[in-house]
C-alpha cells in the first residue's frame, strides 16, 4: 500500500502541469527499476478510482474499465495500422486494471506477460497508463469525486499488517 500511495502522489503529480516532468522521471525510474510492481500499483490506483466512479454513478467497473480509451488524434480511416498498434496498448492496460478489480490469477498471469513482452514494453505502457489516469481522472471531476488522496486515506483506514487478505475489488465486479 505504500508504493501504491506514492504512485498516487506522482499520477497526482503527473496530472498537474508544474510537476509534470518532475513525477514523469521519478516514475519512469520506477518502471525501469521494477516494471512489473510499478505498473501493477498503477493500475490497482486505477482500479481503486473506477471503484469510485462506479460508487458514484451505478455503473459497472467493468464497463468503466472497458470505456476507459487513450485520448489522441490518431483514430481515423487514415491510419487504421495505427490505431491496431494504439488499441492493442491500451487494452494491455485495461487487462492490468481488470486483473487488479477482480484479482483473477490468469487475468494477472497475462498482464504481466503483456510487461514483459516484448522486452522493453513498460515504459511504451507507463505512457499509456498515465494517458488513462488522465481520462480516468476527468471522470472523476466530471462526477464530482474529489481523487486527491484516495489512496493515502483508503491506507489509513483499512491497513492491516496482520492481515493477508487479498488486494482486489472482485465483489463488485
Amino acid at each position: 500500500m505504500v508504493q501504491i500511495v506514492d504512485l498516487e502522489r506522482l499520477a497526482s503529480g503527473w496530472l498537474t502541469p508544474a510537476s509534470r516532468n518532475q513525477s514523469e522521471r521519478h516514475l519512469r525510474e520506477q518502471v525501469s527499476a521494477d516494471p512489473v510492481h510499478t505498473m501493477r500499483g498503477l493500475c490497482w490506483l486505477m482500479a481503486m478510482w473506477v471503484v469510485a466512479v462506479h460508487l458514484r454513478t451505478g455503473w459497472s467497473p467493468t464497463a468503466i474499465v472497458g470505456d476507459l480509451r487513450f485520448p489522441g488524434i490518431w483514430r481515423g480511416l487514415e491510419a487504421p495500422e495505427s490505431e491496431l498498434v494504439w488499441e492493442d496498448l491500451a487494452e494491455r492496460i485495461r487487462l492490468g486494471v481488470l486483473a487488479e478489480l477482480t484479482g483473477d490469477p490468469s487475468v494477472a498471469t497475462r498482464f504481466q506477460e503483456c510487461l514483459c513482452h516484448p522486452p522493453g514494453i513498460a515504459p511504451v505502457l507507463l505512457d499509456y497508463a498515465l494517458r488513462m489516469v488522465s481520462d480516468l481522472h476527468q471522470r472523476m471531476l466530471d462526477h464530482d469525486i474529489d481523487p486527491r488522496e484516495m489512496a493515502g486515506t483508503l491506507a489509513l483506514y483499512t491497513v492491516d499488517p496482520q492481515d493477508a487478505a487479498p488486494t482486489c475489488f472482485r465483489p463488485l465486479t
